[in-house]
């Protein structure tokens, strides 16, 4: 018996997919998967690392699915109702895509909002973790006016070396590559109308009706400029569609010459369509010079190579004015001009998506490229730009049409090996079409095809052995969604009373809000924010650093260490480029003799896909070797006399190409690329005067590794097309020469031309030359680019003297600082007298002064801002962190949410804090272990990457580290661990709407170093009821509370203590003091019930 979709999905998510086999061999299916116990583990995952990982996966797995089964009452229905009325009162009916995604992280919220539920927090909705500075527009927005601000002192400025440096890092801080998703799928597949529908745009792109269909290419992206649709058409240039009407009159009237002994293959059908959409009946008959008259029809941007931009205020207006341009109707009994065989591609800009589009394109592309060149070119650049490939495919037809398959059959090399896609996806839609006669029972057996259609598409991908070669992951990056944008585009429509849940369920039936989630995950704002303000405070460093700083004997100390660090660095990747080359160079020279004594045999096939037809070897001599079918043709597969040719060397290359250039995981090169480094921190701490000038470094040094990966994923493109195109270059005459072959017993002669070349040309040969040269080049790039850039960065940070002249930017400094920890919040704070020791679990109180907060009232998290008065040490007495300053300044504290997903074996050991602090010495964080033997780590998490920082020491209290410019900071430990820890039990008594009710009494089970002001302001509202809070409680171990009354006890459902650490808290216990008789005091005790409801912590509580 097979394992499960279930857990082959589940496996795979987890990064575990290696192990399916084993799962498969136990026959474990998804009931059995969660049966699991966990020294049953041993034998389906042997080695530890993985182990451990899929232990603590499981177990929060495990407690997700008791969530899922808890009964939603009446109140959450009802809570949720009336949030559903108030999203679509507020837009009109129509909920936009970012109300419904609140909708639907609030219906997570409620599946475990239930008194006595486990105190389990659900994920963050976009998978990643919240880093330092603030992400919403408006606040990139602010840090962009400080840039433009800083841009124009410096335009004021002579021009010198550093001014000029300076410059060009402003200048480059808003290049931005987006991520393509390219949707593919066959006519009528339903890919406009699911585009529409993910944005929450059910009237955007034109949807083909009633025979016509989509037939440009056709870019969706962010409007960040304003509130309007906008429409930008490119179109080919006049004399490509004089070339074009050239080819098709020739063709169709049967001008051309041929060999009289052979057939000629006539195009017409996509030829045909293309006069009569733009011409009607006024182009029959008429010659070239008369269809380009400019009188038939009236574009003046295409006359002037420009292109057209149409403004629109609804998604309505825009989809009727851009139909002509898009729509191709063959069918029609009407002639409307249709202006879609003159369009390269349209671009529509639409607003307010800027969660899912800001950074990504979604990129309609219809068919298997284009038979018009310029159009064709494109295609291909899109198609090989994809990170993310959507196959779409009506449900009906998913199965059994082969269209689709043959789509990422014929673009495998563009988006694999020769391309950048990191995911596929195969979307099947119109899944709510089912027949009449079953729709009582419609949602049932819609959901039961569903799953049945992605487990059949599932073993059809991995019968795709071809496709799957390439990739080094593809089962781990293939999936499989069933949509209806129908059905979806109607519930966001319906009006709802209190049936909630209902059409939250129907929404999620649908997966359009997967779809959304996947793009919001892939828009990744959060990093690319990150990136942009951490690139700006590196600049604004370097202006810090040189207007105050001299030529100093340390500057040269600290400039010579870093000038050898990097020369060592450069050796080592040298030394390492020439594994790869080595490899490549055994591979090629097998394929070079292979090609040659196949050579023969690879032009017999050729031949034989020709048929013989004296058109169509015509065509591949004209057109450098390839022939791309057209018209009633175009079900033929496009012959590449080129890729034929390279076959037999792109196949020993393969397995190797796939090794050291993957596209779904990071590659030994790519590793390289990440793993150097000048080390600039580790120079901090005994060069604290230059503090300033190695911060600019090590950004640059971040800034210049993002852009090499990126690189390399162009230059491996082009190396991998090189043998190809080689050859394509070596027979270019040979082409030509055999294209002007005509008349009697031509055929014959274009293949002897063509084969001649062949044998004196040496193509293989030259071909392997060609990809080794590349491999070179890729490794002087790469060795270039570092040497020179980050050489450029060193002499400007560290050989140019004080230059008072630069503009002084303190305030902006200040103003980003403050930007990358805090909120718009106004805490002060005097912590502590600096120069007083710290001392086993306590630091030295003398005159504390509590922080007073103030938080506006929509931020969710308070934000502490510690006031330094000058260096020493301080510790805050909300948070428990403890810092060692160098000297004045300011410091902004603020709790952020773990992602464990990028934690590997290694689990959160404290809060996540978000701390910006420019002149830390050292970090104190509070942990809550009782073990000495437990090793605890810091990760330090920065630019979108992490790092595990091992601590300088650990006290009783504290995990000491050196971290000079600290980001976003948290304790963890290898695996899980059920030794006991510190903890506390806090209490709130939560009012209920009569004030002559008692109220709900929230128990609260944390470890000690959660900070308890995080808790209280999320319990506003509530009074917190101060009691002896310390307890010592085990991870995984559960516990039960027990409520003793004068005449009775209550006994509440026993819970597991998960020793979370998540800053989003929900209560463990729930008790209803409605429920009880009128006494005054109630005892609580809190049993171990794994040691005999042994008491663990206890207290009396007032409850008159």
């Amino acid at each position: 018996m097979a394992s499960s979709d279930f857990v082959r999905d589940i496996l795979t998510k987890w990064d575990l997919s290696q192990w399916i086999k084993n799962f498969e061999e136990e026959e474990i299916d998804e009931e059995g998967f969660l049966l699991l116990e966990e020294k049953e583990f041993i034998n389906l995952i042997p080695k530890i690392g993985p182990r451990t990982k899929f232990a603590h996966k499981h177990k929060l797995l495990k407690e997700q699915n008791k969530h899922s089964n808890v009964d939603e009452n009446f109140e959450v229905a009802t809570t949720s109702t009336a949030s559903i009325n108030a999203a679509k009162s507020s837009s009109g009916n129509s909920i936009p895509s970012t109300s419904v995604d609140k909708l639907l992280s609030e219906k997570r919220k409620h599946e475990v909002a239930n008194a006595n539920m486990p105190r389990k927090k659900q994920k963050s909705r976009d998978a990643s973790i919240n880093l330092p500075p603030m992400f919403d527009s408006e606040q990139k927005a602010e840090v962009k006016k400080i840039m433009q601000r800083v841009r124009g002192k410096l335009d004021g400025m002579p021009s010198t070396k550093l001014t000029d440096f300076l410059r060009s890092k402003i200048d480059v801080l808003d290049e931005d590559r987006k991520d393509i998703v390219g949707v593919f799928g066959k006519t009528g597949a339903g890919k406009s109308s699911l585009i529409n529908a993910i944005l929450g745009k059910k009237e955007l792109l034109p949807s083909g009706n009633q025979g016509a269909c989509t037939s440009v290419m056709i870019q969706v992206e962010a409007n960040m400029i304003n509130e309007k649709y906008i429409a930008e058409i490119e179109f080919i240039t006049v004399q490509d569609w004089k070339d074009e009407l050239w080819s098709i009159l020739r063709v169709t009237s049967g001008e051309e010459e041929e060999d009289e002994d052979m057939e000629i293959d006539v195009e017409d059908g996509d030829d045909h369509d293309k006069i009569k959409a733009l011409y009607g009946k006024e182009g029959h008959g008429k010659n070239v010079e008369e269809l380009m008259d400019k009188k038939l029809f009236e574009i003046p941007e295409f006359y002037s190579s420009c292109k057209k931009q149409i403004v629109c205020d609804t998604a309505e207006e825009l989809s009727k004015k851009i139909a002509c341009y898009v729509l191709s109707d063959s069918n029609s009994d009407t002639f409307e001009r249709m202006y879609w065989p003159l369009v390269k591609c349209l671009t529509v800009k639409v607003p307010n998506c800027k969660d899912l589009l800001e950074h990504v394109v979604l990129v309609y592309l219809p068919g298997n490229g284009d038979c018009n060149k310029s159009r064709d070119t494109m295609w291909k650049s899109f198609v090989g730009n994809c990170s993310v490939v959507w196959i779409v495919s009506d449900i009906s037809r998913a199965i059994s049409e082969k269209e689709s398959w043959e789509i990422l059959d014929s673009t495998v090399s563009l988006i694999g090996p020769g391309g950048e896609c990191r995911s596929i996806s195969f979307i099947c839609t119109k899944t709510d079409d089912i027949e009449e006669s079953v729709k009582d029972n419609a949602r049932s057996i819609i959901l039961t095809r569903n799953e049945s259609t992605k487990k059949r598409v599932r073993e059809i991908f991995n019968k795709q052995k071809y496709v799957k070669k390439h990739f080094s992951d593809a089962d781990g990056f293939f999936k499989v969604f069933t949509v209806s944008s129908k059905k979806y585009n109607k519930e966001m429509q319906s009006e709802l009373d209190e049936k909630a849940e209902e059409w939250l369920n129907g929404l999620y039936d649908t997966e359009i809000p997967l779809l959304q989630e996947f793009l919001r995950n892939l828009n990744d704002h959060h990093t690319r924010t990150s990136d942009y303000i951490s690139g700006v405070d590196g600049i604004l460093s370097l202006i810090q650093a040189a207007r105050n700083s001299d030529m100093t004997d340390r500057k040269e100390e600290v400039c010579q260490a870093l000038e050898q660090k990097l020369a060592d660095k450069l050796k080592w990747i040298v030394q390492y480029m020439e594994k790869p080359y080595n490899a490549f160079d055994q591979c090629l020279s097998k394929g070079v003799q292979q090609s040659e004594d196949s050579c023969d045999t690879l032009m017999s096939e050729v031949w034989k896909s020709c048929r013989g037809q004296y058109g169509i070897v015509r065509c591949l001599c004209e057109n450098n070797g390839i022939y791309k079918p057209k018209g009633k043709k175009k079900k033929r597969k496009e012959i590449d006399v080129n890729e034929s040719l390279a076959s037999c060397m792109r196949t020993c290359i393969d397995e190797e190409f796939t090794y050291f250039f993957p596209n779904d995981k990071c590659g030994p090169i790519r590793k390289k690329i990440e793993d150097f480094t000048l080390d600039t921190n580790s120079l901090v701490e005994d060069n604290r005067s230059v503090s300033l000038h190695l911060k600019f470094l090590n950004t640059e040094e971040k800034k210049l590794k993002t852009q090499l990966i990126r690189d390399l994923l162009d230059k491996k493109k082009q190396i991998y097309f090189t043998l190809p195109d080689s050859i394509k270059d070596s027979m270019r005459v040979s082409y030509i020469n055999a294209s002007m072959h005509k008349g009697k017993g031509s055929l014959q002669r274009m293949k002897d031309e063509l084969h001649l070349n062949m044998k004196k040309a040496n193509i293989f040969r030259k071909a392997k030359k060609d990809m080794m040269d590349g491999l070179t080049k890729l490794k002087d790039h790469m060795v270039m680019q570092l040497k020179y850039k980050l050489e450029e960065s060193i002499r400007m940070s560290f050989h140019t003297p004080n230059s008072l002249f630069l503009p002084d930017v303190t305030e902006d400094y200040n103003k980003i600082k403050e930007l990358m920890g805090c909120s718009s919040t106004i805490p002060v704070t005097t912590i502590l007298y600096p120069h007083t020791e710290l001392q086993c679990q306590t630091v030295c109180q003398t005159n504390v002064q509590e922080p007073r907060i103030i938080t506006s009232q929509h931020i969710r998290r308070p934000t502490y801002r510690l006031q330094f008065p000058e260096a020493g040490l301080f510790q805050c007495g909300l948070t428990g962190l403890v810092f060692e300053m160098a000297g004045k300044g300011n410091v902004c504290v603020k709790m952020s949410q773990w992602d464990t997903s990028v934690l590997g074996s290694m689990t959160p050991a404290g809060p996540l804090f978000s701390i910006s602090c420019p002149a830390v010495l050292q970090l104190h964080l509070p942990h809550c272990m009782c073990n000495d033997e437990e090793v605890l780590s810091v990760a330090h998490f920065t630019g979108g990457t992490m790092e595990i920082v091992k601590p300088l020491k650990t006290t009783a209290s504290h995990v000491v580290v050196n971290i000079p410019n600290p980001s976003l900071v948290g304790l963890i430990r290898c695996g899980l661990s059920i030794l006991p820890v510190q903890s506390q039990v806090l209490l709130f008594l939560c009012p209920q709407g009569n004030t002559n009710q008692k109220g709900i009494l929230n128990v609260f089970l944390l470890p000690k170093n959660v900070p308890t002001y995080e808790v209280e302001h999320q319990q506003k509202g509530s009074t917190f009821i101060q009691t002896s809070s310390e307890c010592t409680l085990s991870p995984g171990r559960k516990y039960g509370l027990c409520c003793e009354l004068v005449d009775y006890n209550i006994h509440l459902k026993s819970r597991t203590f998960d020793g979370d650490f998540s800053p989003n808290f929900l209560p463990t216990f729930q008790v209803n003091l409605e429920c009880i008789s009128d006494a005054k005091n109630m005892n609580l005790t809190l049993l171990d019930r794994e040691t005999n409801d042994q008491k663990v912590w206890e207290c009396v509580v007032q409850t008159g």
